[in-house]
């Protein structure tokens, strides 16, 4: 209960922050690949994992070009490690084990709410390229795991992610105009994470992705 207290205030408080005047809105359906990294070699990426990052994005621009922004979404992502060494895994039900040179699929889903500077051309014919940067913090709701090898499949691990996930993105694109206000946009987003996601002090597991932006700008 007091995880979604948190996520609610926190979300409150940053859309407060914007003017009413300024603002644009994007609404979007993100497409993503998602991949972990450990920074120990007895435990290493195997993949990236296909996920989705649905949410609405606002731009509150303080000059023409310029804009700070920020939002909210639901990120569906992910990733697999194989584990070299047994590693004990508290799950919903017990205690399991992930024996060596087996996978375990995480599969996580957070609450996504990004602040940054993006800046915009002037339109060319119906075009407008922008770019923008800046500090994406998760706050994880939901987290299971599966290991194809043996029985664990979608068992609840949310002891073993931490609450917030954060990292830096960078990432540009293209606005088609489809009249007045409103306009298409593609485009490409990298994401670095640079904090441990899991709660283990064994070592850091970080999450990164590459995110492409389909969303429809008011």
């Amino acid at each position: 209960m007091k995880k979604y207290l948190f996520i609610t205030i926190f979300a409150v408080s940053c859309i407060n922050a914007f003017s009413q005047s300024n603002l644009r809105f994007t609404v979007f359906v993100d497409p993503k690949f998602s991949w972990m990294a450990s920074d120990i070699k007895d435990v290493e990426s195997d993949g990236s994992k296909l996920g989705v990052n649905i949410g609405l994005n606002m731009d509150n621009f303080f000059a023409k070009n310029y804009a700070l922004m920020t939002g909210i979404s639901i990120d569906n992502t992910g990733g697999s490690l194989k584990y070299g060494e047994d590693k004990s895994l508290n799950t919903n039900s017990n205690a399991d084990t992930v024996f060596a040179g087996n996978v375990l699929n995480y599969k996580l889903q957070y609450i996504n709410i990004p602040l940054g500077l993006k800046l915009k051309t002037n339109e060319i014919g119906y075009l407008t390229f922008y770019t923008h940067l800046g500090i994406n913090t998760g706050i994880n709701i939901k987290a299971t795991g599966e290991v194809d090898a043996y029985d664990l499949e979608n068992e609840n691990i949310a002891d073993e992610i931490s609450l917030f996930n954060m990292g830096y993105f960078i990432g540009a694109g293209v606005e088609y105009s489809i009249g007045g206000n409103s306009a298409l946009v593609l485009g490409l987003t990298y994401t670095n994470g640079f904090i441990d996601i899991t709660t283990d002090s064994n070592n850091k597991i970080t999450m990164s992705n590459l995110t492409v932006r389909i969303g429809i700008l008011f």
